[in-house]
């Protein structure tokens, strides 16, 4: 048997939060010929850097995020909200947004499909090299955030001990560590 995409029949909007939208889509499968509902998320793309200042020192943020009900320790980054923004411009405004770091050297290390199930959007994961401080960091109105410098050999324990637990973070160092990019 080969599996293949469901077609779509219908898809109607259920729900608009602003920052998503819900809609719950009609389709078909391909193999037995029934109909289900899906409720799917919309909202714009993620963008995440995997940021590293000159010295090597990985650049993350501490800050709180409501859904775990905690303080997070992750890679910088956001929405990529201005369509007329390309996605490497708008990793580089949100770094120095969160972190006012800037000035290196911008690699596209690939594109992550956060929750497929549920969310029609990607994460866009670079890693920035040779950053230095450009300014100090501007964060939106909602986030209060911690810089936090780590050495890039200490991120395996980090992650080990649950003080790293944001599964995106976690894939975008993977994903910079599998390319050469850090160790440890």
């Amino acid at each position: 048997m080969t599996l293949c995409d469901w077609p779509l029949i219908a898809s109607k909007p259920v729900y608009d939060a602003g920052l998503f939208q819900v809609t719950r889509d009609r389709a078909r499968s391909p193999r037995t010929g029934g109909e289900r509902d899906f409720y799917v998320v919309h909202m714009v793309d993620w963008l995440l850097v995997v940021a590293l200042t000159t010295q090597g020192e990985l650049v993350l943020v501490r800050q709180y995020r409501h859904g775990s009900r905690r303080m997070s320790l992750e890679c910088p980054g956001g929405l990529h909200e201005e369509s007329n923004e390309a996605v490497q411009a708008g990793a580089a405004r949100e770094l120095a947004e969160e972190t006012g770091y800037g000035g290196g050297e911008f690699i596209w290390l690939g594109a992550l499909r956060p929750q497929p199930a549920l969310l029609s959007n990607r994460l866009h994961i670079f890693l920035a090299r040779g950053l230095h401080s450009i300014r100090s960091p501007t964060p939106d109105s909602g986030e209060d955030i911690e810089v936090e410098l780590i050495e890039a050999t200490k991120i395996g324990s980090r992650v080990a001990c649950g003080d790293i637990d944001n599964a995106m973070t976690i894939a975008a160092l993977a994903m910079a560590n599998h390319a050469g990019y850090l160790v440890g």
